[in-house]
């Protein structure tokens, strides 16, 4: 069931079945109950998008709060960026403290698909999840004026805390540390 609410494309193609279903007796009779049938399909198949729409699956709140996070990063919001890590998540806050203020963020974007696995109960709370993605961040070092790009793996683990998701842990494929480190230079 998760899945097919992932995608409007399943409500779509039911509801445009549907209508065509609806619209077959409509055309042979023109009648008035074939013309309320037409209707009531596609009120039906309305209503199966926006409800679509409306639901939101554990996979797509993850996916949402990657994306608040880059436009957090690309905006070089750290107190925004901090609201998003888990105040447990002590690696992951001491990181954005030294690293953002270092650096202007010239770009920042996910890079495509994000991946994110989802435990056995995703609707636990501290149930964690983890998204694999291969963002491109495009930054400037504030004192050199050198500028450098990350665009290897992430993995980044969300916390599921009440209704929100917070970053706990992230492991890159490359030592960010590293790369900060020679842009120094």
């Amino acid at each position: 069931m998760t899945s097919l609410l992932e995608s409007p494309a399943a409500f779509v193609a039911l509801g445009l079945l549907l209508v065509t279903a609806g619209a077959i007796p409509f055309v042979q009779t023109r009648s008035r109950n074939s013309l309320l049938l037409l209707a009531a399909t596609v009120l039906l198949a309305i209503g199966g998008v926006v409800f679509e729409r409306a639901w939101v699956t554990p996979r797509e709140a993850v996916r949402s709060a990657v994306d608040t996070l880059f436009d957090r990063i690309r905006a070089g919001d750290l107190p925004g960026v901090l609201a998003l890590v888990d105040p447990g998540a002590d690696k992951v806050r001491s990181d954005a403290e030294a690293l953002m203020p270092m650096f202007e963020i010239l770009s920042a974007g996910k890079g495509g698909e994000v991946r994110v696995e989802l435990p056995g109960d995703p609707t636990a709370d501290d149930a964690v999840a983890t998204a694999r993605l291969k963002p491109l961040i495009k930054v400037q070092h504030k004192p050199t004026g050198t500028t450098g790009a990350y665009f290897d793996g992430l993995e980044l683990d969300f916390a599921r805390r009440g209704d929100r998701w917070l970053v706990v842990d992230y492991r890159p494929e490359k030592d960010w540390r590293d790369e900060a480190s020679r842009l120094r230079r």
